[in-house]
């Protein structure tokens, strides 16, 4: 429990602040999350939730279910603090890290997602003991900072890209964004392999109630990272607790115009909380991360990046790695069973 509460990144006075403000949307979304999670809304999960009004809501979503050229313009992206422009500069490919499929693009060709993966966003559960120095991947978010739409909107739109393209053509119709979102819409509609369960959530609501299912509990425990500090550098392992859990549901950002996630749940995964310092040192962590190893590797695919980093075969040995403090781990809360 208390490896539960080290993770509970969420500091109350800035969340009851932030309620004070939170539009009807946003306050629906953080009872849905209270009535279903035991511990607070992370902070960065906080920031994505929708500013719109109940009323916004109700246009929106009558709008889009009764007219079918229906697209966001400027002022419904302004106003559901989405990203609709093709050209925004921080929108990188999304990488192959998280997911276990073979990527198409919409030629059926292989698309080359290895290029731009971090060295280190792979390791061994051997690296993860007491005094070792790991040399930890870049932490920081780098997708655009989108809002969740409502469920009322969110479960009205398809994923595919050509219905994606028809809602935001802003975004979709060319350049980086459009192949990122391709990428992300290949990741959620790719069939699952031998021991998953996944699902492409495009809402927070829908998120949870995913993670519920696979989990088969009444309320969970939502843990992360609890912060991106440590990028890129070498940093020594002080402390490392394993969860007694053999049933997660992990969640990381995947790039849509709005908010959204990939969520899956593997077999045969472990899941820990580890406390990094700085080599030699005596005092407090820098950092504690959520770190995961999926134990059996045997189903993936050869041309996963893990096993290009870890110069590795299917089943030939474990892949582990970090969670940023937007990816979520789900556990069931094993108090309210």
């Amino acid at each position: 429990m208390a490896a539960t509460l080290v993770l509970l990144l969420f500091s109350f006075a800035s969340f009851a602040t932030f309620n004070c403000l939170a539009s009807e949307i946003t306050s629906e979304q953080i009872k849905f999350w209270s009535e279903n999670v035991r511990n607070k809304i992370p902070a960065p999960i906080l920031k994505k939730l929708s500013p719109l009004s109940k009323n916004d809501c109700y246009y929106y979503s009558n709008m889009m279910s009764k007219n079918a050229e229906f697209h966001a313009d400027a002022g419904f992206c302004s106003l559901a603090k989405l990203a609709c422009d093709s050209a925004l500069e921080d929108v990188k490919t999304i990488s192959n890290r998280y997911t276990t499929e073979k990527t198409y693009n919409n030629n059926g060709a292989t698309l080359d997602v290895q290029k731009n993966e971090d060295p280190f966003s792979f390791f061994r559960l051997s690296i993860l003991k007491k005094g070792n120095l790991v040399h930890l991947p870049n932490l920081q978010e780098s997708l655009s900072d989108t809002a969740f739409l409502p469920l009322q909107i969110a479960s009205q739109i398809p994923l595919n890209i050509r219905e994606i393209t028809k809602l935001f053509p802003g975004s979709a119709a060319e350049g980086a964004t459009k192949e990122t979102i391709v990428n992300t819409l290949s990741y959620c509609n790719a069939a699952a392999i031998k021991g998953e369960v996944k699902s492409c959530p495009r809402s927070l609501e829908e998120m949870i109630s995913f993670s519920k299912s696979v989990l088969g509990g009444k309320r969970l425990i939502s843990l992360t990272s609890k912060n991106n500090q440590g990028s890129n550098t070498n940093l020594m392992v002080k402390n490392v607790k394993k969860f007694n859990t053999d049933k997660i549901v992990a969640c990381h950002e995947a790039y849509l115009p709005f908010a959204a996630f990939f969520c899956h749940s593997l077999s045969s995964t472990s899941l820990y909380s580890v406390d990094l310092v700085e080599p030699k040192s005596t005092g407090a962590p820098v950092n504690t991360l959520l770190a995961i190893c999926h134990m059996d590797t045997s189903p993936w695919p050869e041309n996963h990046v893990a096993f290009k980093i870890l110069k590795l075969r299917p089943g030939e040995g474990e892949a582990c790695h970090w969670f940023t403090q937007v990816d979520l781990a789900w556990i069931l809360d094993r108090e309210s069973m």
